[in-house]
């Protein structure tokens, strides 16, 4: 800068400093006077010809700004202080001015404006100029100040602002600085609120009117201010009352007519948010439907619904029009389940302290009715692309006391009961006599040529001559389960008829039952055209031999050939079906050279684990395709008891469906699907004439019409759906689909007919409650082929849901099944999930008035004319299919190998019972030492299903089992390293009676872990004694993991338990704290094996928080009492992948599903407990290694050589997983109220 401009300013400032900086209490007159109108002057003259940089050094120099400050702040002479505002302005400048504004901002440069705004107003006769001057200055500063609001309500300038714009309505030279100044002010709620009371919104609305065309942004900024002040509900009361409403609407349209190019639609925005404002109180929402304000909405959004730049008008315009549309009722008499059952009654939880009682709880008794305060405003749910959702506000608890609750603990007497459950500990004797080597009496057969095996007997020869202890005969052992399935028929597909071969044999130690060797034969006889156009294998029925004893006085009952309980026979059946498993028919002939031996199998070392792995996922599942029988799920579906009858059985539970075996992309939504559903609503109100409103289905009128006899045990239960594909209808109704969900686990309440091909569904709430409406599943039937069918479920509650980001639901077709693909598929367009405007009654949402219910749309297009079809929410997996399943996987595991028990644990309230499964190695031999190995094996511990929804949960679980009692040598390994104790299914009444979380009970049973009740919570009661027996006799379980579905996530993940993350301080009780050792986090290694062998898995979704809410579930329960350092919740998605890899933006399937649960075993083989209870991880194969599908998964690394004694990766190498939020694994009041009203900014989790 220029020496002379730098050194005239420093001058002047200094005079200004000696003149106008002191503060006196009498103004300056005469020479003092004239010399500080002259040096503000030249100041102000030196600002404006110089250049920026002499703007910047005074700036720079905080002396300078202070000293013209302190002038400003004592000088009550009008042109020193019009002369020190034009310095301010110059100083801030008219471009870029954020920097040099905050500058001033910091020097309390907003204050000293406002005190000389004060003062002039004091004046009898005021300045036009300077308070334009020192408004126009203040406009400025506020984009930096963001206390100006704040500011002027203190310095009392608010109402002199307000003055200014009432006097100066129609001098738009002043108005407009004005206008600005004071949208600032009203930013702020309270100064909204104090100015309407002083009368602040009449002027604006005479601002609006003297704008015109014209000033657009003069009634731009007039609009917002309008928009701020209403805000407020006394404001927006003021609006209303002052008649204005009527006034918008007719801006609003005439704007629409005018600005057909769209370069305003800023001003017709401002107008809608003055509007939605006024439309969150009820009158608000009276008066714009009487103004006819819904119809002049909807007419304006049609006629630019395919403009983009329209996009935010439109949606705020539906906003608008689904808040001011009629609030209805559901169509229904009564909220609570058509269906109840009559509960015990229970010391521990009376029936007036149950959450969700049976009583006047129900119906609409208590339904709210809007009041002028109900706020609709956080109801901008259209697209949206946000998954992080907030919940209901959470139940008032006391308050924290640090400590986890007190736990309820069972006598040891009592305990003793659960013996009978651990038959491996208790049933296995000794037999010191016993060895390892092989008997003398072992067979052994010399490996031959093909021709050798020309002289082997026929299987009928076979059952007559072979001693039984030929040809896998069954464990002779004394523990093996004897009871015979019941049933008389197992279909495997794609196996021929076991009479026509013979390929399996195996030579065994006749006094222990042990393996010599297995001999494979090749197949001898071609299988029959018949074989191969339906390829099925049936078995007889048969019980395992239990003793030696029992296996040399079966040869007696071998003569007797009608006996469904034959030795050899049932030995022979046995191997075949096992050879079936493993190999393909072949339809050629050729020589196969198979004789093996198969030494027993041998404990594998760690080193070993990937090799096993590896060669095991090679092999072919050999239990896939034997599992479903039809005959058996449908006797065991009869004996099913529900709390009503059923009509049917299920065709895709029949038949075994799974999903088909491609994978299926997630759905991608095109811009505007859900804007247009939206609008599709708004007119059946606006033009009700349009609807049919005829109901097709209606459960509550079929209950009510069959009376007691609905309630009837279910009798023959049969499914004719092959014979009604293609058959015609009766007349009535003929042109509208059926509908039909009267099947185990079966949900839906009733179907409305609304368009031609459009249809409101309204789903069951879970029995004896009045909420819970999530999981779906029933049969649709009569339509026309190509034709899109819209389906609204309109009694959703969740806020959001996944059909916003991608999930498709599953459908099941009779006529594709009846063509060779019988497989659940995902299916629709159109889908999305939005909040509509069927009201919720204050009942069931806790207390809380106003809320609505959510509608979730689809649209199908069936592929066959007079199909039947099934739709449901998830792939279903039935009580009945568990137990068939079980009942299959009894009578062909292979017992010499395998210990295998299921018992029933309990019975649930309806009278179902609960198994339990027992799954190990046999011991190698009778031995002391071998015996006593197999009781020193760690426990695991499995459960899943406590929420009946969550099928996924049990697919996941059955790939376990499969996994479990597969003949792989890792799972071998698996079996000879650990116990597994399994309940698969803890909820079989809420799973039966398509409930979405609760039990019969009506009560999550995740949320009663704590103290359950015996008669209330039979299967916690039962569960959590089996656990505290095994704590008792110090089995505790190395690994226990509840299995669960997640509604609001993608991919599986776990929830786990570090005390680091407790809601207590200094949290100590729970066993990863011990002693004066820091927190074990040995429970984090599982799911890192997880996130690197599974493409499924996402470490990033994992999470450790232990919360206050949550201690009563069972991970919480399991951990802190039990004392399992490994305590998991496994969350598996409904909806798909988005882990990078393979599976990427992939729908989940059953093969995923039921591959997690395979993975999860061997993941488990990968840790071992040593060194008091520290992990030990198992090299990982290398990244080039297939199995374990880390081609391109998310977090994957290079595997770092370490000793086997080191963890698997750092702690810091994941970064994931421990902020995330618990969502759906046990959500607390959300599930207990409203299963969360999920989320529309409102998963449930749920588990």
């Amino acid at each position: 800068m220029d020496r002379s401009v730098a050194s005239r300013l420093q001058g002047l400032f200094q005079q200004l400093d000696k003149i106008g900086g002191k503060s006196t209490k009498s103004p300056l007159c005469g020479e003092d006077l004239q010399q500080l109108r002259y040096i503000t002057s030249k100041i102000f003259q030196i600002l404006n010809t110089q250049e920026k940089i002499h703007r910047d050094s005074v700036l720079k120099n905080s002396g300078y700004i202070d000293v013209l400050l302190s002038t400003l702040r004592n000088s009550s002479d009008r042109t020193v202080v019009l002369n020190v505002l034009h310095c301010l302005s110059e100083l801030i400048g008219k471009t870029q001015v954020g920097k040099r504004t905050s500058v001033l901002v910091n020097a309390n440069t907003t204050n000293v404006l406002l005190g000389a705004i004060v003062r002039e107003t004091e004046e009898q006769a005021t300045c036009d100029d300077l308070l334009l001057c020192a408004h126009q200055v203040l406009a400025k500063l506020a984009q930096k100040d963001r206390k100006i609001a704040l500011k002027a309500r203190l310095n009392r300038a608010l109402p002199i602002t307000l003055s200014l714009i009432k006097n100066n309505s129609c001098n738009f030279k002043y108005l407009q600085t004005y206008l600005q100044v004071f949208k600032y002010y009203t930013n702020n709620s309270v100064n909204a609120s104090y100015l309407g009371k002083h009368n602040a919104i009449p002027p604006m609305f005479r601002v609006i009117q003297q704008c015109g065309r014209k000033h657009i942004t003069m009634l731009k900024l007039a609009l917002d201010i309008l928009n701020n002040l209403t805000k407020s509900r006394n404001n927006a009361a003021r609006t209303i009352g002052g008649e204005h409403v009527p006034h918008l609407l007719a801006l609003y349209h005439e704007w629409h007519q005018m600005d057909t190019k769209h370069r305003h639609v800023s001003v017709r925005k401002g107008i809608l948010n003055i509007i939605k404002n006024i439309t969150n109180l009820k009158s608000g929402r009276k008066v714009l439907a009487d103004a006819n304000g819904i119809q002049i909405l909807y007419d304006s959004s049609q006629e630019v619904i395919d403009c983009r730049e329209m996009e935010s008008l439109i949606l705020l315009a539906s906003v608008i029009m689904r808040k001011c549309c009629p609030r209805n009722k559901l169509p229904l008499n009564s909220l609570k389940c058509p269906m109840s059952f009559e509960l015990p009654e229970s010391d521990l939880y009376p029936e007036s302290s149950r959450q969700d009682c049976t009583s006047s709880v129900f119906g609409f008794s208590g339904e709210s009715q809007d009041s002028d305060n109900s706020s609709l405003e956080d109801d901008d749910d259209i697209d949206s692309d946000d998954e992080r959702f907030k919940t209901d506000p959470p139940e008032e608890v006391e308050e924290d006391q640090g400590r986890a609750p007190e736990p309820f603990r069972r006598m040891a007497e009592d305990l003793r009961m659960y013996d009978t459950f651990f038959p491996e500990l208790f049933e296995i004797e000794v037999d010191d006599e016993d060895d390892e080597v092989a008997p003398p009496n072992s067979i052994y057969i010399p490996t031959g040529t093909y021709e050798s095996y020309q002289g082997l007997p026929t299987m009928g020869e076979r059952e007559l001559s072979c001693p039984a202890g030929m040809f896998r005969m069954a464990s002779t052992m004394s523990y093996t389960s004897s009871k015979s399935s019941g049933y008389s028929s197992l279909r495997c597909e794609g196996y021929p008829d076991p009479v026509e071969r013979c390929d399996s044999a195996t030579a065994i130690n006749l006094k222990t039952g042990t393996s010599v060797f297995s001999l494979d034969l090749p197949q001898s006889v071609q299988p029959s055209k018949s074989a191969l156009k339906k390829p099925s294998m049936v078995l007889k029925s048969n019980t395992t031999l239990s003793s030696n004893k029992k296996s040399k006085s079966s040869k007696k009952s071998q003569k007797d050939k009608k006996s469904s309980k034959k030795v050899s026979c049932s030995s022979l059946a046995s191997s075949m079906a096992s050879s079936s498993i493993r190999e393909n028919v072949e339809l050629e002939s050729e020589f196969v050279n198979s004789l093996c031996i198969t030494p027993a199998p041998v404990r594998e070392s760690v080193d070993d684990i990937d090799r096993v792995l590896m060669s095991s996922s090679s092999e072919e599942e050999d239990l896939e395709g034997c599992l479903h029988d039809t005959v058996v799920f449908q006797e065991i579906g009869r004996l099913t008891k529900g709390v009503y009858r059923f009509e049917k059985l299920a065709y895709p539970d029949l038949i075994g469906a799974k999903g088909v075996p491609t994978n299926e992309p997630l759905y991608h939504r095109k811009f505007g699907v859900q804007r247009a559903k939206v609008f599709e609503d708004i007119d059946r109100m606006i033009h009700p004439e349009n609807i049919i409103d005829r109901d097709v289905y209606d459960l509550d009128a079929l209950v009510k019409r069959t009376g007691a006899a609905y309630t009837i045990p279910n009798q023959n239960l049969l499914n004719r759906d092959p014979m009604r594909v293609g058959s015609q209808l009766e007349v009535t109704a003929a042109n509208s689909l059926q509908f039909n969900s009267q099947f185990e686990s079966g949900n839906l309440r009733k179907a409305i007919w609304i368009r031609d091909y459009e249809y409101d569904l309204i789903l069951n709430p879970d029995v004896n409650t009045n909420h819970h409406h999530q999981w779906f599943y029933f049969e649709v039937s009569n339509m026309v082929a190509d034709v899109p069918y819209r389906f609204n479920i309109i009694n959703c509650e969740k806020l959001n849901s996944q059909f916003n980001f991608g999930m498709k639901p599953v459908m099941f077709s009779v006529s594709d099944a009846l063509d060779g693909k019988p497989h659940w598929s995902r299916v629709g367009t159109d889908i999305c999930y939005y909040r509509n405007h069927f009201t919720r009654s204050a009942q069931a949402t806790g207390g809380v008035k106003g809320k609505t219910y959510y509608t979730t749309t689809f649209t199908v297009k069936f592929k066959h004319s007079k199909d039947v079809c099934y739709l449901a929410y998830h792939y279903p997996y039935t009580y009945t299919t568990l137990q068939s399943h079980l009942s299959v996987w009894e009578r062909i595991v292979d017992n010499r190998t395998i210990f295998f028990r299921k018992q029933d644990l309990c019975e649930t309230m309806t009278g179902n019972s609960v198994p339990v499964l027992t799954i190990t190695a046999q011991p190698k031999t009778y031995s002391r030492e071998h015996v006593e190995e197999l009781k020193s094996r760690p426990y695991i511990f499995l459960s899943g299903r406590v929420h009946p929804g969550e099928s996924n949960s049990s697919w996941v679980m059955k790939g376990t089992i499969d996994y479990l009692l597969s003949r792989k040598p890792s799972a071998q390994l698996l079996r000879e390293t650990y116990i597994f104790k399994v309940v698969p299914m803890l909820n079989p009444d809420g799973v039966i009676n398509g409930n979405h979380r609760c039990s019969v009970a009506a009560e999550d049973l995740n949320r009663r872990w704590d103290n359950p009740c015996p008669r209330l919570h039979p299967t916690i009661y039962h569960t959590k004694g089996m656990l505290q027996y095994m704590q008792m006799i110090s089995k505790i379980p190395l690994v226990y993991c509840d299995y669960h579905g997640h509604s609001r996530r993608k991919n599986i993940f776990l929830y786990g338990c570090s005390p680091s993350m407790s809601w207590i301080p200094n949290d100590t009780q729970n066993p990863a704290v011990t002693g004066n050792r820091g927190e074990d986090n040995s429970f984090k290694t599982l799911p890192r094996i997880l996130h690197l062998t599974s493409s499924v898995f996402s470490w990033q979704n994992c999470s450790f928080v232990v919360e206050k809410a949550k201690e009563t579930t069972a991970r919480m329960v399991v951990w802190r009492q039990i004392g399992v350092i490994r305590s998991y919740t496994m969350e598996s998605s409904y909806c798909g992948i988005d882990k990078e890899g393979k599976y990427k933006d992939q729908h989940i399937s059953t093969t995923m599903l039921e591959d997690m649960g395979q993975k999860f075993c061997e993941a488990l083989l990968r840790i071992r407990s040593r060194f008091g209870g520290y992990d030990v991880a198992a090299s990982l194969p290398t990244s080039s290694s297939s199995q374990l599908d880390m081609e391109s998964g998310a977090g994957a690394r290079p595997r770092r050589d370490r000793d086997v004694g080191d963890n698997m990766i750092d702690d810091d190498n994941f970064g994931g997983g421990d902020d995330i939020d618990d969502m759906n694994e046990e959500s607390s009041l959300e599930d207990d109220i409203s299963q969360d009203d999920d989320d529309n900014v409102y998963d449930e989790d749920p588990s």
